[in-house]
C-alpha cells in the first residue's frame, strides 16, 4: 500500500513516515527539507505554487495513494491582527490552504486515491489572541477538505485535529513573550508534559480503522478517542 505525507522532515510527519515505513509501506515524502528516512522524496517550498506542481508529479506518478497526509503547515506570524500583513496572510494562505489545493487535484486527477487526511487543529474552529494567521489558515483547511468530500464521494476525507504534539511549531511559541501574547502561556505551561510526535502518531495508526469509518468531511479530535 502507498502512503503520501506532506511535511514529511519533521514532527508528526516525520514520524508517521517512519511508522509505515517500518510496517512497509511504500511512503512518499514532501517536505521543505529533506526527510532523514530512505524514501522517495522531494524537496519543495510549499509557498512556490509552480514548483509544487512539478514536484508531486515527479514524486507519484501515476501510483495509487492509499492514504494522502496534508500534514505540512506553519504557524505564521504572532501578533495582533493589526500587525499583520497583507503579505504574510497571503504566504500562510498558500502554505496552509492552496499548496493542499494543487496536492489533491493532482492527484484526483491523476492518480486513484482512497483517504485523505488533513492534519488540522483546534484552531480551526476557534480563536487565540495573536494568533490570526493560524486560526483562519487552518479554518479554511478544514472547510477545504469539507468541500471536497462533498464534491469527491469516492473518497474519504477527515480532518484530524492530533492534540498538541512537541514539535518545531511548538518550540516557536515556546519563544513568544507570553506578556504581549498572553494566549501562549498554557503551551508554555504545557510544553514539559506534551505528547511527542512518536506518540501521537502510534496513536493515529493504532486507530486507522476507527478514523476511515467516520463520515467523510468530519473533523474529529484524536484526543476524544
Amino acid at each position: 500500500m502507498n502512503v503520501l505525507v506532506t511535511g514529511s522532515s519533521s514532527g508528526l510527519g516525520l514520524s508517521l513516515s517512519n511508522k509505515f515505513n517500518e510496517m512497509g509501506y511504500s511512503v512518499y515524502g514532501l517536505s521543505r527539507s529533506e526527510t532523514p528516512l530512505d524514501i522517495p522524496q522531494r524537496v519543495c517550498d510549499f509557498n512556490d505554487i509552480i514548483s509544487l506542481r512539478q514536484n508531486i508529479h515527479k514524486l507519484v506518478g501515476n501510483n495509487k495513494i492509499d492514504y494522502v497526509f496534508l500534514n505540512a503547515g506553519m504557524l505564521g506570524k504572532v501578533s495582533k491582527i493589526e500587525g499583520v500583513s497583507i503579505e504574510e496572510f497571503e504566504e500562510i494562505l498558500k502554505v496552509n490552504v492552496l499548496s493542499n489545493k494543487i496536492i489533491l487535484d493532482h492527484l484526483i486527477e491523476n492518480n486513484s486515491i482512497k483517504n485523505v487526511i488533513g492534519i488540522s487543529s483546534g484552531a480551526a474552529l476557534k480563536v487565540y489572541y495573536g494568533w490570526s494567521l493560524y486560526c483562519i489558515s487552518k479554518a479554511a483547511f478544514k472547510q477545504l477538505l469539507s468541500m471536497y468530500a462533498e464534491e469527491y464521494k469516492h473518497i474519504s476525507f477527515l480532518s484530524l485535529a492530533p492534540g498538541i504534539i512537541k514539535s518545531k511549531m511548538q518550540e516557536e511559541i515556546k519563544n513568544i513573550d507570553a506578556k504581549s501574547i498572553p494566549s501562549v502561556k498554557k503551551f508554555h505551561d504545557m510544553y514539559d508534559v506534551m505528547d511527542s510526535p512518536d506518540v501521537v502518531a502510534n496513536k493515529i495508526i493504532n486507530n486507522m480503522e476507527a478514523l476511515l469509518g467516520l463520515n467523510s468531511g468530519d473533523y474529529f479530535d484524536l484526543r476524544s478517542l
